[in-house]
């Protein structure tokens, strides 16, 4: 849709622009052609042009919406090719600017020879993926109106010895760093709506409670400690309530905890097991797994707790279900001759499609936060591992390596950027 869509793009100035709405659509697994010119430097930064482009490079191929072929950088006016219409063209520079760098980002339509994106970025030596990573999310936004996910988090757990703990990384798993040093099982974690807060399961009390660690004050404290299992959470998206699986009651049943966790709302009764909720995202049903017809399957509830019903109908054995961002499709994982692969449904449990095949257990898949990519764990290579793809399978990557990972969870994307650092790219 991409490729057919900017052909379409009007004509214009070839200004300065910070403010791009192109209204192009893309449909996530059709690529566009992208010509990435080698990025030019400034005097003493050559260095930095260089890593700035191998950055720009895996994200743009990590979209998901671009085939990359490199390219020189453009000498003169680009000139108009219509044979090329749906192209685009990619052109930096980075120079010093003060006591530290600014990168220049150009886009061309190549079919029409317009420019189409321009945006200054100042940084410091230390934010070098960080400011390509905004790049290509600008970029994104600005040819398909959805933001990439190259600003994004993950978490993920990290199995090493008899500890398992909570790490983060950035979107392509690079910078992996650990979050929790309780040297005991911590499970399950999920970012907070507003990406300063993971919650997660640990049992470095004992029983398997529920904490929130806190990104601003660097440490974790106690959410939910009832007796039993305090498991599984997910945030609304509004971020006022935590639903979860709770045990206190003897049976395992969904709950919602209020943030202030002074209320707690029994969604599920029954005598079988009902957990790994998922809220919707306008916030008014919940997905979840329940045994209740005698094996694991997907559930949808409103989120009061009423109007329960049974959304697969296809296989024995379903779990760890997801709702998309935009809503209309749910991912889950489903146990076929003892092997899970993941499992992508239209949201109402009609036309299932498995898109992964014959590579291991593939579990604990999570939406990115823009619907284009899928994260999930694998046995794949041995060891569980972190991979994305394609809602469609295709284009799997692998993103953690060493000591066995699972468990991944997407963060949401950044808030916009303040009026201070939008005025920066006015040039």
């Amino acid at each position: 849709m991409l490729l057919a869509l900017v052909a379409l793009l009007p004509s214009r100035p070839g200004r300065t622009q910070t403010d791009v709405d192109l209204n192009i659509k893309a449909t996530g697994n059709v690529k566009s052609p992208l010509l990435l010119a080698r990025f030019r430097g400034g005097s003493g930064a050559g260095n930095m042009a260089n890593g700035a482009r191998d950055v720009a490079r895996h994200d743009f191929e990590l979209s998901g919406v671009f085939t990359v072929r490199d390219v020189e950088a453009l000498e003169g006016k680009l000139e108009p090719d219509p044979a090329q219409q749906g192209t685009v063209r990619v052109e930096g520079l980075v120079e010093t600017s003060g006591s530290g760098l600014k990168f220049t980002g150009t886009v061309y339509d190549v079919g029409t020879g317009e420019q189409v994106f321009q945006r200054i970025y100042p940084f410091a030596r230390t934010e070098l993926r960080a400011t390509m990573h905004r790049f290509n999310d600008d970029v994104l936004e600005a040819l398909t109106g959805d933001r990439g996910i190259a600003e994004t988090k993950i978490a993920f757990v990290r199995h090493s010895g008899k500890y398992k703990e909570v790490w983060i990384a950035d979107y392509d798993g690079e910078n992996a760093r650990q979050l929790t040093h309780d040297r005991s099982i911590a499970l399950s974690p999920v970012w907070a709506p507003w990406g300063s807060e993971v919650a997660f399961t640990t049992y470095k009390r004992g029983n398997p409670d529920l904490y929130l660690f806190d990104f601003s004050r660097g440490a974790s404290y106690p959410f939910s400690t009832r007796p039993g299992l305090n498991t599984a959470p997910s945030y609304s998206p509004d971020g006022k309530w935590i639903a979860c699986t709770l045990t206190r009651d003897g049976n395992a049943e969904i709950y919602m905890i209020s943030r202030d966790a002074q209320t707690a709302r029994r969604l599920t009764r029954n005598q079988r097991i009902d957990s790994s909720p998922s809220f919707s995202p306008t916030g008014r049903e919940l997905v979840f797994t329940s045994d209740r017809s005698g094996s694991p399957q997907v559930y949808v509830m409103d989120v009061e707790g009423s109007n329960q019903r049974l959304l697969t109908l296809e296989g024995k054995y379903n779990d760890s279900p997801q709702w998309s961002p935009k809503g209309d499709k749910i991912v889950y994982a489903s146990r076929h001759d003892a092997i899970f692969d993941v499992i992508v449904m239209d949201a109402n449990g009609r036309s299932p499609v498995q898109i992964t095949f014959q590579a291991g257990h593939n579990e604990n898949p999570r939406w990115s936060a823009d619907g284009r990519k899928i994260y999930f764990s694998s046995t794949r290579s041995g060891r569980r591992q972190i991979y994305m793809m394609n809602t469609d399978g295709s284009d799997v990557t692998q993103l953690t390596r060493g000591d066995e990972t699972f468990n991944p969870a997407t963060g949401p994307r950044p808030r916009r950027r303040s009026p201070t650092a939008k005025a920066a790219g006015t040039g």
